[in-house]
Parts: C-alpha cells; structure tokens; sequence
C-alpha cells in the first residue's frame, strides 16, 4: 500500500494552526508510517522538547511519540480549556534527560539510558486531538497524532526514583478540590523505567538522538479522564511532589 505521507502531515499541521480538526485521509499500513507522520510534523514545528512513551502491561511493546517544541509547561499551568476540543488529564511520572545521546544504529543499553537520567518529576499530560471523530479512529492514527499530545506540565522533581517500590506507589488525581482517584500502583507498565530505557533506545536509533533539557513521559497511573472547561485539576503522588492545571 502506497500512502501520502506528507499530505497526512500537513493535514495536522493545518488543524494545529486552525483548531479545525481533520478526518484520517487514508489507513495506515504500519507503524513506519506513523513514525513518519510524526517525524513530518516534528520537522515542521522545530526540536522535540521530549517523548511521550507508553506500554498496556509490564511486557507490552510500548507507543512513543514526540512532544512538540513548547510543550513542557511548568506547573501551575493556566489552558484555555474552551479553545481545546477536549480536555483530557492523566496523572505520569516523567523523566529530565541531563546528557546527549547521538543518533546512532547500535542498541543503548538499559544502563547508558539510566546514565542520561536526572530527576523524575511528577507530570500532568493534557491531551486534545487534531482528528475529528477520534474515538472512531484507528488507534495507529491517534498514535500519527502524537498520541493526543496537547502539553505536558512540568511539577515537583522526585530525586530518589531508583528506589522508589512502583508498584505500591500512592496516587491522587483532584478535581475541583474533590478527590476523584486515590489508589496505589497504576500504571499498566507498572515500572515507569522499563518504556524509560526503551524510549531511549528508540530515540537514540531511530528518531535522530536524544538532547539534554529533553523530557519523557512514561504513561498514565491514573487513566484518561475528561473534564469540562472551567476545571481546576491537581495530581499527586503523595511524599513526593504534585502538579496542578487550570482549564
């Protein structure tokens, strides 16, 4: 099957530039050519401020997708929530990259990934889409649109990650000063490190690198939860840090 990638990609560029969302031009016949819609719009809107990453269980292959430039925000972050077509939140650990990796064919290592590391920090992603009818659309498609990427705020720094137990960890998710998830453990991962490392691999072979200041987000503890404009919302990982949004 022969598609029109650069068509596929100027179609999102022109519903990020409009706010019009546009309907999936054509079926995606593999994951190259998701990587390729994204990598389109990425040249388009300048360096990756980082990497979304997310795996379904502890042995899933896991989805990335770049953030684009200006998406990290920091914590307090105001939105717009009525100019977003949808207001999607989900409560992650994510990941400061302190040291580049060039781009390069050979592996990186679960250690020399671990080694361009910082800090975690407690994120918030924000997801809206650029694809009318998402919840109809090919997952493959949600994945070309970055993953419904909107912003990922930046919070509180967590230093002692490495010895964190992830899979008891506590997780608040407030709306509204109303606690609407409160539970231990989350994430379908479970061990945000596992997609860390594998993000970075990827990167590093296959999307041109990884740069100093970038960040990755390593998937939701809490779920895709939507909430209507006007919404205050508060994540938290208690003992070690918070992150608040305003829509």
């Amino acid at each position: 099957m022969t598609v029109d990638i650069s068509h596929a990609v100027r179609g999102l560029l022109e519903a990020r530039r409009t706010g019009i969302q546009v309907a999936p031009p054509f079926a995606l016949p593999n994951r190259d050519a998701v990587y390729a819609i994204q990598d389109g719009v990425l040249r388009a809107t300048g360096p990756a401020a980082g990497w979304k990453v997310g795996a379904r269980t502890p042995t899933a292959e896991p989805n990335p997708a770049p953030l684009l430039a200006g998406a990290l925000v920091p914590s307090p972050a105001r939105f717009d929530g009525k100019a977003m077509h949808m207001i999607g939140v989900e409560i992650e650990i994510s990941f400061h990259i302190v040291r580049d990796i060039a781009a390069r064919s050979e592996p990186v290592g679960r250690d020399e990934a671990l080694a361009a590391v910082g800090d975690a920090f407690v994120g918030m992603e924000v997801v809206d889409t650029r694809l009318a009818n998402f919840q109809q659309a090919d997952p493959e498609w949600l994945l070309a649109d970055n993953q419904m990427n909107h912003a990922l705020v930046v919070g509180d720094s967590i230093t002692n990650w490495k010895n964190l137990d992830w899979a008891n960890l506590p997780v608040r998710l407030v709306i509204d000063d109303k606690v609407v998830v409160d539970q231990k453990g989350g994430l379908g991962a479970v061990d945000p490190v596992r997609p860390l490392a594998w993000m970075i691999d990827h990167a590093v072979r296959k999307r041109g690198g990884l740069r100093t200041g970038q960040a990755i987000t390593t998937g939701s503890w809490t779920g895709l939860r939507y909430f209507p404009p006007g919404t205050r919302a508060r994540g938290e990982f208690p003992g070690l840090g918070s992150v608040e949004a305003s829509f």
